[in-house]
């Protein structure tokens, strides 16, 4: 009886996977930067590297339900002065969708105003200062617990609400919080994309606006963000394609970080303008190299390195 109650559970197990969808997929860098990490400061440059792996996994009911989930583990090459250099980042989300009612999305989800609007390429193969990335209040990095993302799309139209997890404590101590809303919308044709959005953290509130147009060579990109505290935040960057090979420039003006992007604390509007380069080697390899500069700051940032997918 038992032999034959394990066939059945294997059999049952085999059937249940064929009817499931199962890929992994990757990333790593390896090169060298002037930014440290732990530090959060321009320093002599230093060897960096990071690998990242992706599970993804799909299905599809007999009503016609979709669900997923995914999740990346990541273990960055550390500096020695990293406290845990084994430490590893696990994030993921959880997704169910319908078709014609829309997608919801639990876990380490980006909130509804990031998830409208554009997004910024990366200065060079090493992203961890993100010198380029506009900043939100709620979801994504500025959420470290489950969120919640619903999203509606139909045709060029797409709608999305998001908020943090309700039983969580608030305020911006805490590593998730509960008082997190945003709401977001996008309308995207084949060449030019506009956006916009509202975010709430409980302790401020940030109305964001973007748009970007691109013809498969060229592209321009704009976001702009103002808060309930007269902060305000604006990023443009470009990108043009030669053969294979990818430039990008970028400036942003930022009155909304404690310090400036690149580690030195101020009290005033920081502005940051910067140079990439991406030489594609074919086969999911690539080189890549970067440089910014902050207005005032005698230091500059750069990296170089390859960039590898898996």
């Amino acid at each position: 009886m038992k032999k034959y109650l394990l066939v059945t559970t294997l059999l049952a197990a085999a059937a249940s996977a064929a009817h499931a969808d199962v890929t992994l997929s990757g990333d790593a860098r390896m090169g060298f930067s002037n930014y440290d990490s732990v530090a959060k400061a321009i320093v002599d440059p230093i060897f960096s590297s990071r690998i990242r792996v992706r599970f993804n996994m799909s299905g599809e009911a007999d009503s016609g339900l979709k669900f997923s989930a995914q999740f990346r583990a990541a273990d960055a090459g550390k500096t020695e002065t990293t406290a845990d250099p084994t430490k590893a980042d696990i994030k993921g989300t959880v997704s169910l969708e319908y078709p014609g009612f829309g997608k919801v999305t639990m876990g380490d989800a980006e909130g509804a105003a990031q998830a409208a609007m554009v997004q910024f390429a990366p200065i060079g193969y090493d992203e961890t200062n993100k010198v380029q990335e506009f900043t939100f209040l709620t979801g994504g990095d500025a959420s470290k617990g489950t969120d919640f993302l619903y999203t509606y799309t139909s045709g060029l139209f797409a709608a999305s609400l998001s908020m943090g997890n309700p039983g969580a404590p608030d305020g911006k101590s805490s590593v998730q919080t509960g008082d997190d809303f945003a709401i977001g919308a996008a309308y995207t044709t084949e060449f030019w994309k506009v956006a916009a959005g509202f975010e709430d953290n409980g302790e401020n509130t940030q109305t964001v606006l973007s748009g970007s147009y691109g013809n498969g060579q060229a592209e321009v990109k704009v976001a702009y963000g103002m808060r309930d505290d007269d902060k305000s935040q604006l990023v443009v960057q470009g990108n043009y394609i030669i053969g294979t090979m990818t430039l990008t420039a970028f400036y942003r003006d930022d009155e909304i970080k404690g310090k400036t992007t690149l580690g030195a604390t101020t009290a005033n509007a920081v502005q940051v303008s910067g140079i990439g380069a991406t030489y594609d080697l074919g086969s999911g390899l690539a080189v890549s190299a970067g440089y910014a500069k902050e207005k005032g700051n005698p230091d500059a940032y750069y990296n170089v390195g390859l960039a590898m997918s898996f």
